[in-house]
């Protein structure tokens, strides 16, 4: 990496965190209007402020991925007032903890090893602006910002109801805390194969076929969905009968089987020879032995 493309980066970081901070000071006012409201909701209208404040710092900066550290790095901040209104720290809130916090600052710190500035924007957004330019405005703030910040939202719903509980972990607790960390491990391990990937010039047409990837074409989404399905056992470990809180999982699983995984195999398919072949022999997400 050269010297401005060094420069550059370091003053994009400064930037985005900088909206950051002031997003989750708007949120934050948000919440304390909103006090006498139940937590879930006033959490809630906290999350949507701070997400119009990113989007709106994301039109005037002309780039989209401003919005992208939001996924991580929000569920660290949402879970505070949940954690405080707990009043005792168990053993299982301190599994819940653990869990997000591991993940989030992980891929937190993913994305800021990967981003290379506000120079950069993700393909994708870029992609939907020019299909369809009459409708960016719509595009921009409900699929790109508000859509994945209710979904997060909604995943998180089981960590609420699942921390505060004066209740022994068990089994499922023990079960969903290592899906979660396996989760991350999964997310780890496929990000830096494909790092070294690309950092091979020879790879530039080609896709990845090796590690992880051998087995699944998207191990980096199924550790994400994993994560989300871990944080839900836990809480039925701790409350079994509260099922309801299934549609967050589910709600994350079908944003990226219908949605993201989609999207990504049709622009690889235009970019990448051989990789229809590679479908035919490769899970999409499960990790299993290759098709003959």
């Amino acid at each position: 990496m050269t010297g401005l493309s060094i420069k550059n980066k370091t003053t994009s970081l400064a930037i985005v965190f900088l909206i950051y901070v002031f997003a989750c000071f708007m949120g934050f006012l948000v919440f304390v209007l909103n006090s006498g409201m139940h937590l879930i909701l006033s959490t809630l209208l906290a999350d949507i402020a701070a997400t119009l404040i990113v989007w709106i710092f994301g039109i005037i900066l002309k780039n989209s991925s401003v919005y992208d550290p939001y996924w991580s790095m929000i569920p660290l901040i949402i879970i505070i007032p949940w954690i405080i209104k707990a009043a005792s720290v168990s053993v299982g809130d301190i599994l819940f903890i653990a869990a997000i916090f591991i993940w989030g600052i992980r891929l937190t710190i993913n994305w800021i090893v990967r981003w290379r500035g506000l120079s950069q924007q993700d393909w994708r957004y870029t992609m939907l602006k020019n299909k369809s330019p009459r409708l960016w405005f719509i595009t921009n703030l409900m699929g790109i910002n508000m859509m994945p910040t209710l979904i997060v939202f909604a995943a998180l719903i089981p960590v609420y109801f699942g921390m505060g509980q004066d209740r022994d972990i068990n089994a499922f607790s023990v079960i969903g805390f290592t899906v979660c960390i396996g989760a991350v491990l999964i997310q780890a391990i496929s990000d830096r194969q494909m790092d070294l990937f690309r950092r091979d010039s020879s790879n530039k047409s080609r896709h990845i076929d090796r590690g992880l990837w051998h087995y699944s074409r998207h191990p980096n989404y199924l550790g994400e969905i994993s994560f989300w399905w871990g944080l839900w056992l836990m809480q039925i470990g701790i409350l079994p009968g509260l099922w309801v809180t299934i549609a967050g999982p589910v709600l994350m699983t079908l944003l990226f089987v219908f949605v993201s995984i989609p999207m990504m195999e049709k622009y690889i398919i235009e970019t990448r020879p051989g990789y229809r072949e590679y479908q035919k022999k490769v899970s999409v997400l499960k990790l299993l032995p290759r098709k003959r």
